[in-house]
């Protein structure tokens, strides 16, 4: 029988989202005043336009990463507007070196040996969340990833009964205390 857990965390609006809604709203503005100041036809042209970049600046800033763990495999899903689903990466248990803190000096040190190192962040970004953010470092096509998580009390206890026997993994039952 498979062991399963999911969860679920709300993205905060990175900076390029949040300046896209900016500009958004900037072409509205525009549009208003071509109407009030230039030619009605225009100013309706644009002001629909910059309506319809409202609208879509506005979805693409709801967004959630679902993390489905079954067993020691992971699969991480991108959710736009509570409606569109798209599989961003999948994490094989037995291709998983470590599971490190990202605040940890094990990360850091991980970090400065390998300049190569690929970082994928599936966390809600919010900084004061750091400590619930774990570090899966595992091989993608023969590349060392180290795959960001942000995981709830239920998702560490879950997370380090499928970690805490793997030989390979350093430090996994002190990280998660």
């Amino acid at each position: 029988m498979d062991n399963y857990i999911e969860q679920i965390i709300k993205k905060n609006p990175d900076a390029k989202q949040r300046l896209y809604f900016v500009g958004a709203v900037f072409v509205t503005m525009l549009g208003v005043a071509a109407m009030l100041f230039y030619d009605m036809s225009v100013g309706i042209m644009v002001l629909a336009a910059g309506a319809f970049l409202i609208y879509f600046a506005k979805n693409a800033q709801s967004m959630e990463y679902e993390y489905v763990f079954v067993n020691a495999d992971c699969d991480i899903a991108r959710i736009s507007n509570k409606q569109n689903r798209k599989e961003m990466f999948s994490i094989k248990g037995g291709d998983v070196q470590k599971v490190l803190l990202y605040n940890s000096q094990q990360f850091q040190n991980e970090l400065e040996a390998n300049g190569n190192l690929i970082i994928k962040d599936f966390t809600s970004g919010d900084k004061t969340k750091q400590d619930d953010w774990y570090m899966f470092m595992t091989n993608d096509n023969g590349k060392t990833v180290a795959v960001g998580l942000e995981l709830n009390d239920k998702t560490k206890t879950y997370v380090e009964t499928y970690y805490k026997n793997k030989s390979n993994i350093a430090g996994v039952n002190s990280s998660f205390r």
